[in-house]
């Protein structure tokens, strides 16, 4: 079975990072998806984070079809929580399946310094979600050559695959700008989402 990895702070889950999951979905034709909300970001400031119990429920709302899972494996996680840590505890439950990462274009610029990486390349394919623009990808294979000493040829190396797709139009930062001076956020956020932000008066939003 081909299972695709997804972590990210969700905060909050928007149509990008559907929109994204889905085209590696068929892309690579991966039978399932584990969505996984951070605990303590690595990589993040946790300033203006909302609690992990809302991101996980706002994560069951918008991630709804039958191949994708969500899951609170780094949430219950006691210690700090690194992605090798959560790869080596998929590998115990699913030791015979292959596993997939997906991760934007920022998060591989800076791959080399993430904890253990060269055990997260010998666990998993490195999945990259790319803007399509030729420079972009020029960059991401001047990267893995020079830093990770894994060539590049076209969009995949060895364990690396790069999957250009369209950027989302807003950053997440941006987006819970909007919500917290009430404007309409249709474009981006799912309806189940908008309505579970407004009831729990989350990011600033006022409190019913």
């Amino acid at each position: 079975m081909k299972i695709g990895v997804f972590g990210g702070t969700f905060n909050p889950p928007h149509k990008g990072h559907t929109r994204l999951v889905t085209e590696f979905c068929e892309k690579l034709g991966l039978d399932r998806v584990l969505i996984i909300p951070d605990k303590a970001p690595v990589h993040k400031s946790a300033e203006g984070l909302e609690s992990d119990t809302d991101r996980l429920n706002m994560c069951r709302l918008v991630f709804c079809d039958k191949r994708l899972e969500v899951s609170d494996i780094e949430i219950k996680r006691d210690t700090d929580s690194y992605t090798v840590y959560t790869l080596r505890e998929i590998k115990k439950i699913y030791p015979d399946d292959d596993l997939y990462l997906i991760i934007g274009s920022d998060m591989f610029l800076m791959f080399s310094r993430w904890y253990e990486y060269r055990e997260i390349l010998s666990m998993c394919t490195l999945c990259v979600a790319s803007r399509c623009e030729e420079e972009s990808l020029d960059e991401l294979r001047r990267y893995s050559e020079n830093e990770l000493k894994i060539p590049i040829d076209g969009l995949t190396g060895k364990g690396i695959i790069i999957s250009p797709v369209e950027p989302f139009e807003i950053s997440s930062t941006e987006l819970r700008s909007l919500l917290k001076t009430g404007e309409s956020t249709e474009k981006y956020l799912d309806g189940k989402v908008r309505k579970y932000i407004e009831d729990r008066g989350l990011y600033g939003y006022p409190k019913k």
